[in-house]
């Protein structure tokens, strides 16, 4: 069994600040991998300004990601951004691009399933002709913009129905366990089980639930239908890293583990430098076949 990889990505930067800081973030972390957001880590510089400036500091983009989603009122906006992006992954070699579902004005499961089913069709036809998978990354309501419910990733069960509707070699699940948590969802006991055969990248971050009002300095806080969760320090918050790990390990997984810390500038080197370190002793102690 191959070790699992370290990557960083490019969420925690704005549109102005390039890939600059996403090079440094790979520095501290001792990676030679990214995951490369688009448009956002474009923005300032242009597509080939910015991968110019990648493969000059030796760092692979392994993953693609984008704010698209197929399900609601962003479905040709987000069809349209899926399409570059798939060109993109095949340019640089990731093979991979990141996409969310999607929200509506109701909670209908099977007509969610459907829709999104039927509108991920051509983009998959264009995955599959270009070598890249589509990953799906599970999701709360982060942003307010789903108080209902209706995206079916953040329900194992419906997640997993949608997987097997779809039941494309060039469709998989983006695993955020710490999404999962914000969810309300179990991701060690409720989710990843039902969920391992589709696992293809996976993202990690540690968060906690809370009831102070204000989160730590220098951290995030979501809120998601009333339940408030904080970002913490990796190894901090609520989340059984050693049981995931060891989980996908057994299930074979070899892919990326990709660090987002989500907390403020002024110390996101550090701690993903920390937060590096902590995952790689994770791996040596949790993967079986880890030397």
């Amino acid at each position: 069994m191959q070790e699992m990889s370290i990557a960083v990505s490019g969420t925690e930067f704005t549109d102005a600040d390039g890939v600059d800081g996403l090079i440094e973030m790979a520095r501290s972390a001792q990676c030679d991998a990214v995951e490369f957001w688009y448009p956002k880590n474009a923005q300032r510089d242009g597509v080939d300004t910015a991968l110019r400036k990648l493969d000059r500091a030796g760092l692979r983009t392994v993953c693609v990601s984008t704010p698209s989603q197929l399900y609601g009122a962003g479905e040709a906006e987000g069809v349209s951004l899926l399409h570059e992006a798939i060109t993109l992954a095949a340019r640089t070699g990731s093979h991979r691009v990141n996409t969310y579902f999607g929200h509506a004005p109701l909670v209908d499961d099977q007509h969610a399933i459907a829709a999104y089913a039927d509108a991920l069709a051509p983009v998959l036809d264009h995955a599959a002709a270009e070598n890249v998978v589509v990953v799906l990354e599970n999701e709360f309501d982060a942003f307010g913009w789903d108080p209902l419910g209706s995206d079916i990733s953040r329900r194992p069960k419906a997640l997993a129905a949608l997987l097997a509707r779809v039941d494309s070699p060039w469709f998989g699940l983006n695993f955020d366990a710490a999404n999962f948590l914000c969810a309300a969802v179990s991701p060690a006991r409720d989710a990843l089980p039902l969920l391992l055969p589709w696992v293809r990248y996976a993202h990690v971050k540690d968060v906690r639930r809370t009831s102070v009002e204000t989160p730590p300095d220098g951290w995030v806080r979501y809120t998601d239908h009333g339940r408030a969760y904080d970002t913490a320090p990796l190894g901090t918050g609520e989340l059984d890293w050693p049981a995931i790990i060891g989980s996908l390990a057994t299930a074979g997984y070899d892919g990326y583990l990709t660090l987002e810390p989500h907390c403020v500038p002024s110390i996101l080197l550090a701690e993903t430098a920390r937060a590096a370190d902590h995952l790689r002793d994770v791996i040596k102690m949790h993967v079986p076949s880890h030397p």
